[in-house]
């Protein structure tokens, strides 16, 4: 280890704006043992004093080591360091920054930990696009654990598992596009009694929803479609769908698109659902639970499927659970 880390110092110098560092268990001074939480938040905190240019606009930095098990049986890791953009949208994450380094290995991998030190005193927990992304991971499972540290040492440390972090994803959680349409018309078919028997604002709220997601006429984009409709405890309601682009990261979110509505009338809202043209109802995606979540609207209440397609109304606070303290971030 202790030679692998001028070498990352010099890429840092270089202006690399992702320190990228994969080691094999082979190398015995390389890796700490699998399961030694203490040696690898050293690892990963050593990987972020390496980091001398902070992040251009929350000069704050956020490492993030993932250790992983190849069908080989090395054990090997990655680093990954977050980054920004002018654009704060066009950020990214230390976590999807270690992760997508490993899309370019020709193996099967297996995830085993997730490490994540920042500049903070206190743990920092990943952000809602983060835990999202490594739920969603081909290498990941709800079991998989994030160990998180802050600066003021081992007292600090806590675990939290991606199914703790992520409730209810997506019942098309790691499924190909093709895989998602055939689940979505399963399940849309098990679920379709029981959702045509709503009453009052869940009723209004699935059926806006689902009607409002075939508005969308960019199918070649994707086939999926979503929409999303909130219902005011006033009877009014306001609805919008995904709006699609080439480059997938740029497309709008349904719920997202709500928040004029949701700000500006006067009535508070009852409840929230977000719909596919199958009429299954997801919980709200990444950027709709920061939202809902950090501007004040976390006791909206939202029809929410499974994977099972058994339906729940959980309330948005509910599915970003152990938050981080925000003001200190960034001092």
């Amino acid at each position: 280890m202790e030679r692998a880390l001028p070498a990352l110092a010099g890429a840092v110098a270089g202006g690399a704006l992702a320190v990228i560092c994969m080691r094999c268990a082979t190398e015995v001074d390389a890796v700490p043992a699998l399961g030694d939480d203490a040696a690898w938040l050293n690892l990963c905190h050593a990987q972020r004093l390496l980091r001398l240019t902070k992040p251009s606009q929350s000069a704050f930095r956020v490492t993030a080591v993932v250790v992983f098990r190849a069908r080989s049986g090395a054990l090997q890791y990655v680093t990954g360091h977050n980054d920004e953009a002018c654009n704060l949208a066009n950020s990214c994450c230390a976590e999807r920054a270690a992760f997508l380094q490993m899309a370019a290995i020709p193996d099967d991998l297996n995830v085993l930990a997730v490490y994540i030190t920042t500049d903070a005193s206190f743990p920092v927990t990943p952000g809602a696009l983060c835990r999202e992304y490594m739920n969603s991971s081909r290498w990941t499972s709800p079991d998989t654990p994030v160990v998180m540290e802050g600066v003021a040492g081992p007292h600090t440390r806590t675990t939290r598992t991606l199914g703790d972090l992520w409730p209810l994803p997506s019942p098309y959680t790691r499924l190909t596009g093709r895989d998602q349409m055939q689940a979505g018309r399963d399940l849309g078919q098990k679920v379709a009694a029981r959702m045509a028997a709503l009453t009052g604002s869940e009723a209004l709220a699935w059926q806006s929803a689902v009607s409002a997601s075939k508005r969308d006429g960019r199918g070649d984009l994707h086939p999926l479609s979503f929409g999303a409709c909130v219902v005011f405890r006033d009877g009014t309601h306001a609805v919008s769908w995904q709006k699609k682009a080439l480059e997938y990261s740029c497309s709008l979110d349904a719920v997202c698109q709500l928040a004029p509505a949701i700000e500006t009338t006067d009535a508070k809202p009852s409840v929230l659902c977000m719909a596919d043209q199958f009429g299954l109802c997801h919980a709200p995606f990444a950027p709709a639970r920061a939202y809902l979540v950090e501007h004040g609207w976390g006791d909206v209440r939202l029809l929410v499927h499974d994977s099972a397609g058994v339906l729940h109304t959980p309330t948005a606070e509910e599915l970003m659970p152990s938050l981080p303290l925000m003001p200190e971030l960034g001092q």
